[in-house]
């Protein structure tokens, strides 16, 4: 299973560099969390507008992709693991603890602070 982080989910939706393989990664499905889907809207509003969020996420939450609940459980896992994990901003160490949660054999991501985990990342 591969969790899909949040510049990997809005990169797909407007025009750059990694446009086509971001695609390519959310057709062949995997898990990313409710905050990956929050920061992505962000993203493709600041980028696009907020029309094209709205129509992307919608197409996120209608594909293949499984969506993890962040809850009060998964936010003390990351609490609990976060002075081992220092370089990883809260908001990444959450993304981490989902993945592993989720039973993840890799992190697709441009966000190099993923390097050198246990859960290796992908581009």
């Amino acid at each position: 299973m591969r969790f899909l982080d949040s510049n990997i989910l809005a990169y797909a939706f407007y025009r750059n560099e990694n446009t086509l393989r971001c695609q390519q990664l959310i057709n062949e499905g995997g898990v990313t969390d409710a905050f990956a889907i929050v920061e992505a809207f962000n993203i493709i509003a600041h980028e696009v507008s907020q029309e094209k969020a709205i129509l992307s996420i919608r197409g996120i939450l209608k594909s293949n992709i499984s969506v993890a609940d962040v809850t009060a459980n998964l936010i003390f896992e990351a609490l609990k693991k976060a002075p081992h994990y220092k370089r990883l901003s809260f908001l990444d160490l959450i993304h981490f603890v989902a993945a592993a949660g989720s039973s993840c054999d890799e992190i697709a991501s441009f966000d190099a602070d993923f390097d050198g985990l246990e859960i290796p990342r992908i581009t």
